[in-house]
């Protein structure tokens, strides 16, 4: 027969085992709470000069400031986030890499096989913007409603060319808005971000573009290569008053098209250097330069954001674009 162990040995060795503990959980707190110790960088799935980046840098350069630490832009662009995405889960659970969060991570696991669990691996910190989606032509394009989409549609035979930032983006989701709305076969050519995508459209290689406000596209729209047909909503912007809505164009919507913006990290984190974090993210928001800047690009910001709140939010986002994805069956490409 096993011997028993008697209680008091029992709560002696319980004891042990708990002072043997408190040295590495004394280290783990302090670590926390002496966060930043070295340079940050916030991992953005999409190329430089896109709605993503511009928002970001502006971010970082205001995050910077409230940390003491130097906060980097690292761009890994691809596979419409899931690059990005995947860098920052595999990276240890310390706040040094940062995700930039964004719609990508709500649809781009029900498309593509992920290696990480979207409802537990990650952990939302803070949302700073919610975003218009714009659909976009070129200078020299007939289009400016959905009548002219449906006239080049039949023009060109085979039905209209849209770009997008890649699988999985707000604007992907626009082409099976385009179809339904005007019936019109639509053909999705992904870039590696919007930016790209912008300049492929200056260039006239596709007939549209969906993408989120940037620094990438107030330049192309300064210069007058490009111009805004619609946002993809049904009412106008205070943001962007010029720009007209869906509804002014004809375009029916069976859902609106509005990205968002944020930050967030892999699960495990400690919740000391979530907090720090969701401090220095909401002083950057309150930044006079970081909100003429969201300004400028005519985003809506947001100033109310709490991890909770912004995880919740997240989670929404997942089931109703899988929701989406679901029923129209749609593929990854």
């Amino acid at each position: 027969m096993k011997p028993q162990t008697q209680p008091g040995v029992l709560r002696r060795r319980l004891s042990a085992i708990g002072l043997a503990l408190l040295p590495a959980l004394f280290l783990h707190s302090a670590h926390a709470q002496a966060y930043p110790e070295k340079p940050i960088t916030i991992v953005v799935g999409f190329g430089a000069g896109g709605a993503f980046d511009t928002v970001m840098r502006a971010l970082a350069t205001e995050m910077s400031k409230q940390l003491g630490q130097p906060v980097n832009v690292e761009n890994k662009a691809g596979a419409g986030g899931a690059i990005a995405t995947q860098a920052v889960v595999s990276a240890p659970a310390d706040g040094y890499t940062l995700l930039a969060a964004g719609l990508q991570l709500a649809t781009g696991p029900h498309l593509n096989k992920v290696s990480y669990n979207p409802r537990t691996d990650l952990l939302m910190v803070r949302q700073v913007t919610s975003v218009p989606v714009l659909l976009l032509t070129h200078a020299a394009s007939p289009i400016h409603n959905a009548a002219d989409i449906v006239a080049l549609a039949k023009k060109n035979g085979n039905g209209v060319t849209i770009g997008t930032g890649g699988p999985g983006t707000t604007g992907h989701f626009g082409t099976f808005v385009i179809t339904n709305g005007t019936k019109v076969q639509t053909i999705h050519v992904p870039f590696k971000g919007g930016a790209p995508a912008l300049t492929a459209l200056a260039g006239g290689e596709v007939d549209l573009v969906f993408d989120q406000p940037s620094g990438a596209m107030q330049g192309l729209l300064d210069a007058k290569k490009i111009r805004v047909v619609s946002l993809m909503q049904e009412k106008k912007s205070a943001a962007l008053p010029l720009a007209k809505s869906a509804t002014d164009i004809g375009l029916p919507l069976e859902v609106e098209l509005r990205g968002w913006q944020g930050i967030g990290v892999r699960s495990g984190t400690p919740l000391a250097v979530i907090n720090r974090l969701d401090a220095a993210i909401g002083a950057a928001v309150a930044a006079p330069a970081f909100r003429e800047r969201i300004d400028k690009l005519g985003m809506d910001l947001v100033t109310d954001s709490k991890p909770e709140s912004f995880q919740k939010h997240y989670l929404a986002e997942f089931d109703r674009w899988g929701g989406f994805i679901q029923k129209y069956q749609i593929k990854p490409e």
